[in-house]
């Protein structure tokens, strides 16, 4: 396995880089690789089926000066700074013995949670892709999978700013009550806070590749190819078309948020009440979707829809495409959306 050091470098190449690796990995064109990387301006990423205007304070990143953009994985909206450290895998599915996200999330997060556990900590893995301290979050994690390839990637906070970090993010108020606490702040760890004091980028990248020995490291450079698909990608990545993707607006659209035990799902519809008719709907939120780009075209397919049609047309959707959604079936999808739009 391939270890590649990438510190201090702006979102977009961040960004970049994973869709390279992912995509080269899916043609089986790269070794499987361990990636470590930090961020430099610091950011706020939201998730890759997230709205910006929902989960960020924009006016308060613009006068900061803090990047604002989004990620190719699912999840939720991270704010990135020098002092925190960020961890990726990708590689083929088969080399792992892993054949599901659910099984490649449990796998990844009890590695990472044992390299942190090294330092004296009781670090522990916690459903569906948190690390946690003590019952305090120190690493969010997700990943993406392609054509038996998958790229897995968290970051763990050395030390941080509860308060910026409070005011950059707009923290769902169903997620804070899921988890029975009144701010993100009470959620939330670093290591210098359970430590004492703040580990070095190459300590804990050391204590994370011990626990990857297996597979046996060898660091490496980024080939020719990577570095030209690299460039070619970054300002596509850095525009607004791409971060504001996910922007509604229809002012007439109406949004409904429900948290569940896959994430939080606002949906956003418009419909015709006589006709009991789905004229549009659009599923943003923090979940974790395979293959990421299917949400969208579901949300084309269900459109102008009959009620009594929607839970049929989502099986079919499923079956013919192959669309996975961690921790959640058709079915369940079927009955926030139809809980939704019948409030």
């Amino acid at each position: 396995m391939r270890v590649l050091y990438t510190f201090n470098k702006p979102w977009y190449y961040h960004m970049a880089l994973d869709g390279v690796l992912l995509s080269l990995k899916a043609q089986n064109k790269i070794p499987n690789t361990l990636r470590f990387l930090s961020f430099d301006p610091e950011c706020v990423l939201i998730g890759y089926h997230q709205n910006p205007y929902d989960e960020v304070n924009l006016e308060l990143c613009k006068s900061l000066n803090i990047d604002i953009g989004r990620r190719k994985t699912g999840g939720g909206a991270i704010y990135f700074n020098k002092a925190q450290i960020g961890w990726e895998v990708v590689a083929s599915l088969k080399d792992f013995n892993i054949k599901n996200y659910e099984e490649l999330s449990q796998f990844m997060c009890e590695k990472v949670a044992k390299a942190l556990s090294s330092f004296g900590l009781n670090a522990k893995y916690r459903p569906r892709n948190d690390i946690e301290i003590n019952s305090k979050k120190i690493s969010g994690t997700g990943g993406v999978l392609q054509d038996g390839a998958f790229l897995y990637q968290g970051t763990i906070l050395i030390d941080f700013d509860p308060d910026k970090m409070a005011s950059l993010l707009k923290i769902p108020y169903e997620k804070l009550q899921d988890k029975n606490i009144s701010s993100a702040k009470e959620r939330v760890t670093s290591l210098k806070q359970e430590l004492g004091y703040a580990p070095s980028f190459e300590d804990i990248a050391k204590a994370i590749e011990k626990e990857f020995e297996e597979f046996g490291l060898e660091q490496e450079d980024s080939t020719q190819e990577e570095v030209k698909l690299l460039n070619e990608i970054s300002n596509k990545l850095n525009s607004k078309e791409w971060v504001f993707e996910n922007e509604i607006a229809d002012k007439l659209i109406s949004t409904k948020t429900i948290r569940t035990k896959a994430g939080t799902f606002k949906i956003s519809f418009k419909i015709d009440k006589t006709k009991r008719l789905l004229e549009y709907i659009i599923i943003n939120g923090d979940f974790f979707a395979t293959p990421p780009t299917a949400i969208k075209d579901l949300e084309s397919y269900l459109k102008f829809s009959y009620f009594d049609e929607i839970k049929q047309k989502i099986k079919t959707f499923f079956g013919n495409t192959n669309l996975k959604i961690s921790f959640m079936t058709d079915e369940e999808l079927s009955d926030i959306i139809l809980k939704a739009i019948n409030e």
